[in-house]
């Protein structure tokens, strides 16, 4: 089967944040730095209304605590994908369009694009991911082919060859159609 698509910084972007969301270091610094900050302003905050030298500078530490630890996970949210952006943008070098020409066979899997033409072996294929939007191909933990279903005219020939994949080859098939941001 032959695709011809189009990968914009955006496509990337959704790749990153998904290995995000599923790395346990990240998880457990979103975690950490949950209570860490407010946790740290409220230990001011008492110290100061304690102290009774200035009660509205404490209760301003105190109130700014509990803002923080309500609205963080919004906020984390959003500045984790905006730094993820700018390493994407970075990596892309000025390129914000990458044309791809995929060829997926029983045995080998090619891609051609600007940046080259590779060949993998279909049994080097870790595994295969499916979200709402995109399927993408882990080859290593450094190496995906990323495939947006919205600019394949086919999906269901391409389903059954992911299918033949898992049930040929062994590779498991993750399908996470409820997965977003967050």
């Amino acid at each position: 089967m032959e695709l011809s698509y189009t990968l914009s910084t955006n496509d990337y972007l959704e790749l990153q944040l998904y290995n995000l969301s599923h790395n346990n270091g990240y998880k457990k610094q979103r975690k950490w730095d949950r209570y860490r900050l407010p946790g740290l302003s409220l230990l001011f905050g008492a110290i100061l209304l304690f102290d009774g030298m200035n009660d509205i500078l404490a209760y301003v530490f105190i109130a700014s605590s509990l803002l923080f630890f309500i609205f963080y996970q919004r906020w984390s949210a959003w500045m984790y994908k905006r730094m993820s952006k700018r390493k994407v943008i970075e990596s892309m070098k000025g390129e914000s369009l990458c044309e791809i020409k995929l060829l997926l066979g029983n045995d080998v899997i090619e891609v051609d694009s600007k940046r080259g033409h590779n060949f993998f072996n279909v049994h080097d294929i870790k595994s295969i991911i499916e979200i709402e939007r995109y399927f993408f191909l882990m080859m290593n933990q450094y190496v995906y082919i990323i495939i947006p279903k919205d600019q394949i005219v086919n999906k269901e020939q391409l389903a059954e060859v992911f299918e033949g994949y898992r049930n040929t080859k062994g590779i498991p098939l993750i399908a996470e159609l409820e997965w977003e941001w967050k």
